[in-house]
């Protein structure tokens, strides 16, 4: 009996057309490898449609798809899934926990507060009590850099009140001046965990956003980076230790920020990297010779349950 494979995406974060995307490029190279594949749009059938599939190749970018939500479900009903279980998805969905955790391992991060409402309008000084200069504001559990922003610790007030009425909570961070931007891909390779070669980021913009990340020929991408071997070898062995240490599974992406003076600091991790055309993951296992359509089936294969076990 030929196995049915199920592509979730779409969703209702701000990620969903992203999702799209890599949805169809997903399906495309799933039908070149033999698989009876359909696509399967979040929507409110989506548990009946699920249901109807023997595996689900999860990229559903963002919230519920990426937050252990959707991945209660499949553990519950048994449905063999891609990508990382309940528990390192919630994890690394929350910006602010995932350092606390990526800190407890080792691995730097940087100086950041957790702000929400609440913490705000109690102390509305709080950014420019804990950072002097220049910070970066992202939503805590937001993707693709959608409503992030860059500006002085002490002119926040207005940019900060917009922020709130499209996002609950931000985690602000000390904002590195000409830090040197680098993603580095994790997958799961024929059983094995194997940290692909990190990619050099050179947003056009003043840094990696959405129009820089989506939009053809607004960033430069380096591979390797343009970093001593030393602390390509230091990112890869991070981009190692969190992916294991955070039980993940299949794939994911790791960011970090390299100083003038050649300190590394973790960022964030995506448990669900984009496969668009644009996409970094895609790209960095193209330079070490895989193929979009075997990484694709290589994420397949690791599809399982019990991934919190």
């Amino acid at each position: 009996m030929v196995e049915k494979i199920g592509v979730l995406f779409g969703g209702p974060s701000i990620e969903s057309e992203v999702s799209k995307r890599s949805a169809n490029r997903v399906i495309d190279a799933l039908k070149r490898k033999g698989y009876d594949v359909v696509g399967i749009e979040y929507d409110k059938n989506f548990f009946q449609k699920i249901q109807k599939v023997d595996k689900v190749f999860n990229i559903m970018h963002g919230r519920p798809g990426e937050d252990g939500l959707v991945q209660s479900f499949f553990e519950y009903f048994k449905i063999p899934y891609t990508g990382s279980g309940v528990i390192p998805s919630a994890i690394t969905i929350n910006k602010y926990l995932n350092q606390q955790t990526v800190k407890s391992f080792g691995i730097p991060v940087l100086k950041s507060i957790l702000l929400n409402k609440k913490t705000y309008n109690d102390h509305k000084k709080i950014v420019e009590t804990n950072f002097k200069g220049k910070v970066i504001v992202k939503p805590n559990t937001g993707g693709s850099s959608v409503g992030t922003f860059v500006e002085n610790s002490n002119s926040l007030e207005k940019r900060i009140k917009e922020g709130f009425k499209n996002f609950n909570e931000f985690i602000v961070e000390e904002y590195v001046e000409n830090g040197l931007e680098v993603t580095v891909g994790v997958i799961e390779f024929k059983g094995k965990i194997k940290v692909l070669t990190p990619l050099q980021l050179k947003p056009k913009n003043r840094f990696y956003d959405y129009e820089a990340k989506y939009t053809s020929g607004m960033t430069d991408f380096i591979i390797p980076p343009e970093l001593p071997q030393n602390i390509i070898d230091r990112l890869k062995e991070y981009t190692r230790i969190i992916f294991a240490n955070l039980n993940m599974s299949s794939f994911a992406r790791v960011d970090y920020i390299v100083d003038r003076d050649m300190k590394i600091f973790e960022l964030e991790v995506n448990s669900i990297p984009g496969m668009t055309q644009l996409s970094d993951l895609p790209y960095e296992a193209e330079y070490d010779g895989i193929s979009y359509d075997d990484l694709t089936e290589e994420i397949l294969k690791s599809a399982g349950v019990k991934k919190d076990a």
